[in-house]
């Protein structure tokens, strides 16, 4: 009921209620709106087709709210066999050293893969088909999406339209059996690509657990130190997976094992 004053509403009672009312309407409308798209924005598809290394990504709501405090010790998560090369990346964020990356490959399962990783750190194979050397050194992250994964690789364009590997521009799908087939979560080291048999030099490494690209990328290595460094790389991330800051390989190489 409004407040009357001598059976008769008030003009400035009756702007004010109404103007209360539709004030405090046009709020539970925004509180709605709000929760509604924060709650929805958790479970998404995010596809981008415009790039040919793409990674078509679901990202469930639990997985979304999911911290990994523990997650450096979970690093590795598979014992490192000694017979497989250690590869390294020196990363710095900006002009800013971030800190030394290290990386075992799975020489044991992909063997054709993880040889291509290694070269392209070591940078021995020299000028590839595309007249740029065949070399992550220089190159940059492009790509980073935080609570998923930091996409890096494409050093002849450095958007995620370039890279070559080291048999030419493309090679096929090694292997999706026992490692080479599972994304595992934080650490996980893998080919990015095109679709089927599309394999150059970009790759991602995983900060969640990805199964459903299980089968779709070839996994060829895992993180084995410096995992803290790839939690610096993506605070700099977005859902876009724009960068806030250049996130670039200063130096890689292979790290001979005694």
């Amino acid at each position: 009921m409004l407040w009357r004053r001598n059976g008769h509403v008030g003009a400035k009672t009756y702007l004010f209620v109404h103007s209360s009312l539709i004030l405090t309407l046009y709020i539970c409308i925004l509180s709605c709106t709000y929760t509604y798209t924060h709650i929805h924005s958790e479970a998404r598809v995010i596809s981008y087709f415009s790039r040919p290394c793409s990674l078509k990504v679901f990202l469930p709501p639990k997985m979304l709210r999911r911290t990994f405090l523990s997650a450096e010790r979970r690093i590795p998560f598979y014992p490192i066999n000694s017979n497989n090369p250690i590869v390294f990346f020196d990363i710095s964020i900006g002009s800013q050293p971030a800190g030394r990356v290290e990386m075992e490959l799975f020489k044991d399962v992909v063997p054709k893969t993880a040889e291509n990783f290694r070269a392209l750190c070591t940078g021995e194979k020299g000028v590839g088909r595309s007249g740029k050397p065949l070399w992550f050194k220089g190159s940059r992250f492009h790509r980073v999406i935080p609570q998923f994964m930091c996409q890096g690789g494409d050093f002849t364009a450095g958007n995620g339209t370039g890279g070559e590997s080291i048999y030419g521009h493309k090679f096929p799908d090694e292997s999706f059996a026992g490692r080479a087939g599972r994304h595992f979560g934080p650490g996980t080291l893998s080919m990015a690509n095109a679709g089927p048999n599309t394999n150059g030099s970009q790759f991602f490494i995983c900060t969640a657990p990805t199964d459903w690209l299980d089968g779709k990328h070839v996994v060829f290595g895992q993180v084995t130190k410096g995992y803290d460094v790839i939690m610096k790389v993506e605070t700099q991330g977005s859902q876009s997976g724009a960068t806030r800051q250049p996130i670039t390989v200063t130096d890689c190489g292979e790290i001979k094992q005694e």
